[in-house]
């Protein structure tokens, strides 16, 4: 099963291991692809978005996973008014979800990709229409899933309040570094992942309502990327 993946540095490998786990898929089996391309960031994320589109769907791509972190530069901890969002990087499930919110990262990319859909009309047995595309904005950052998918396996490590905490110590907390290497990613963060349950997984969204958009959208395509696995249930 080939996914496009069209996110910032390694968290294709993340978000590769969640989908697998999520659909309870073996990992091994589903190939990947992303915009081979330097660059990081909000803007490169957007701007090489329809590229990324049209370059899966030209592939045949069963699914496409598109996402970036939604670390603003307001430290909620630290933030003396106590709010609960960077006013620059708004929560999605904090305004109405009716209305496209200009500054909103899932809205931004919601719009971009609804955009694209019609152009992607040319390959007889795939609609760009019907397609599944999962958006997946971590918040405040993936390690924040991370840290919680920690706490959920071992009282006292990870944090199940990361969503809602410093975004800047978050990858220290987790990887002991300011910046992970593919190699940090390959040895503490996958691992960690293959290591739950599906309940476990699932229940990341009871503490970061990012990963529950992000899950829920995995379940609404279930069948489109699974087949036949398609009554494998997440509680399993």
């Amino acid at each position: 099963m080939l996914i496009g993946f069209h996110v910032e540095g390694h968290d294709y490998l993340i978000f590769r291991a969640l989908i697998a786990r999520l659909g309870n898929y073996p990992e091994d089996q589903i190939e990947v692809d992303w915009i081979d391309k330097p660059g990081r960031g909000w803007h490169f994320v957007l701007d090489q978005l329809p590229k990324a589109l049209h370059r899966f769907y030209y592939k045949s791509a069963r699914a496409v996973v598109i996402g970036m972190d939604n670390d603003g530069n307001l430290d909620l901890m630290t933030d003396r008014e106590n709010r609960r969002e960077d006013p620059s990087h708004p929560r999605h499930w904090l305004h109405s979800q009716n209305i496209l919110q200009e500054q909103c990262r899932w809205c931004e990319l919601h719009a971009r990709i609804e955009m694209e859909r019609p152009k992607l009309n040319w390959l007889p047995t795939l609609s760009g229409q019907d397609w599944p595309i999962i958006i997946a904005v971590p918040t405040e950052m993936i390690e924040s899933w991370l840290l919680i998918a920690q706490a959920i396996l071992n009282h006292g490590k990870g944090s199940f309040h990361a969503e809602n905490e410093s975004r800047h110590a978050q990858k220290m907390l987790f990887y002991s570094k300011p910046e992970a290497s593919l190699d940090d990613v390959k040895n503490k963060a996958l691992p960690l992942i293959r290591s739950l349950s599906c309940p476990q997984l699932l229940s990341i969204g009871n503490y970061s309502k990012s990963f529950k958009l992000f899950s829920d959208r995995v379940e609404e395509v279930r069948l489109n990327l699974f087949g036949n696995n398609s009554h494998v249930s997440f509680e399993e």
